[in-house]
């Protein structure tokens, strides 16, 4: 092995959407960038769920506060979250905190910040896709939630209504059969009424859009290395870790490394309150007398019917569990005969669902900023159900950062040292 002296200017660890879109803007600036991960880029976390860039979703995903909620989820009997209860002692910090930030005045007040971030997806999105065939895989044709009873559809009027005053979100509704029956002609009538959310661009394949984004990153001089993150060690002014042939060493080092983020921050002296939410798909051929082509929630059941590349993509609500919990797709299996009855599906196509992990703070804002009390070391990590909305604009961000830029929002809401 051949030791290297610092040819590189920041290395980046983890190649998820956000680590990518890091270390492609980073390089896109002209600064030597090296891109870390263990396995190849995409095969985690951004591979899978409902692949939507939700410009729609500036209120993040709040706790239920309703107890017939969340005693129907200690039972096991919610299909839209499920919790391990063997994994709720190490989890109750993190949903006391939770709860706290999801009354409706603290929610409100943490989507007035997160807010900055969605507001700039997508065009952070053009702008690092340009000069990619990246563009072949968004359709910006919006997506629906459908409710079962008009009181949740009032509900979700209502909220809608607020994002659309407060933040420019272009909504509307879908409140008769025929209406419904336009925008998914194939759906059986039970719901009351769907939201339809203009903004938001469907990917009819996240791992090749990442792929795309990490093919720019190769022509434009960045280099990728598979290697053991969490060996990462300072030494005077450079971080090094230990790479597939050798000692990658660096000035800056960015933490991208989604769920698994806060066993690094650990060894640099910051206890992260996260919350892992794992989330599950599985694909179905397509009916073709009956195609699926739009992209739609069942907000009761907290299951996505959506088409992707593969065929139809069905994806689970939340499941908390630990981190190494071995997967229990239970939600899945209860969903899937649901889903039939709601619309036209083929064959399953893989008999293992795929599962990923949504890192998820408590009080629903990522982690984009310095490491307390350690120069050039930053984070990036945190987006909760968001990764593949954010990674473009957390990769600008983090740019910044590193090149000592005013960023282009305020940064404070985001900080790693609310947690110090």
């Amino acid at each position: 092995m051949s030791a290297k002296t610092n040819p590189y200017d920041v290395m980046v660890l983890g190649a998820g959407i956000v680590g990518v879109s890091s270390a492609l803007e980073l390089q896109s600036r002209g600064i030597a960038t090296i891109l870390v991960d263990q396995q190849s880029p995409g095969l985690g976390a951004s591979f899978g769920n409902s692949g939507v860039i939700q410009r729609e979703a500036v209120m993040p995903y709040a706790m239920p506060r309703d107890f017939k909620t969340l005693f129907t989820t200690l039972m096991g009997q919610n299909t839209a979250a499920r919790l391990h209860l063997t994994a709720l002692p190490g989890l109750l910090p993190f949903f006391a905190r939770y709860w706290w930030y999801s009354s409706q005045e603290n929610h409100r007040k943490q989507a007035t910040s997160y807010a900055t971030l969605i507001e700039r997806c997508v065009d952070a999105y053009e702008h690092q896709i340009s000069g990619t065939g990246a563009k072949q895989y968004l359709k910006p044709q919006g997506i629906l939630a459908g409710f079962r009873d008009d009181k949740s559809f009032r509900a979700a009027k209502d909220e809608a209504e607020y994002a659309a005053s407060h933040f420019g979100i272009k909504t509307s509704y879908l409140e008769n059969e025929t209406a419904i029956q336009q925008a998914i002609p194939h759906i059986k009538n039970i719901f009351s009424g769907m939201v339809r959310y203009h903004d938001s661009i469907t990917v009819s394949d996240p791992h090749a859009l990442l792929t795309e984004l990490f093919k720019k990153f190769k022509i434009l001089g960045g280099e990728f290395a598979k290697a053991n993150a969490f060996a990462l060690a300072r030494a005077g002014e450079t971080y090094s870790l230990i790479g597939d042939s050798d000692l990658v060493t660096a000035k800056h080092a960015v933490i991208a490394l989604g769920a698994h983020a806060p066993e690094l921050t650990r060894k640099f002296g910051l206890k992260i309150p996260m919350g892992i939410k794992r989330g599950y798909h599985v694909h179905f051929e397509q009916d073709p007398q009956a195609p699926l082509e739009a992209t739609f929630a069942d907000e009761k059941y907290g299951f996505v019917l959506t088409p992707k590349a593969e065929g139809i993509r069905l994806t689970t609500g939340a499941e908390f569990a630990g981190l190494l919990a071995a997967p229990t797709p239970k939600q899945l299996e209860q969903v899937i005969p649901i889903a039939q009855k709601l619309h036209p599906l083929g064959a399953r196509i893989e008999k293992t669902p795929w599962m990923g992990l949504r890192p998820c703070m408590p009080d629903m804002l990522p982690i984009i900023s310095n490491m307390p009390g350690h120069d050039n070391l930053w984070c990036a990590f945190g987006h909760g159900h968001q990764g593949l909305t954010l990674g473009p604009i957390t990769g600008v961000l983090i740019a910044d950062l590193v090149m000592g830029q005013q960023p282009s929002i305020d940064l404070a809401p985001f900080a790693a040292s609310r947690f110090s």
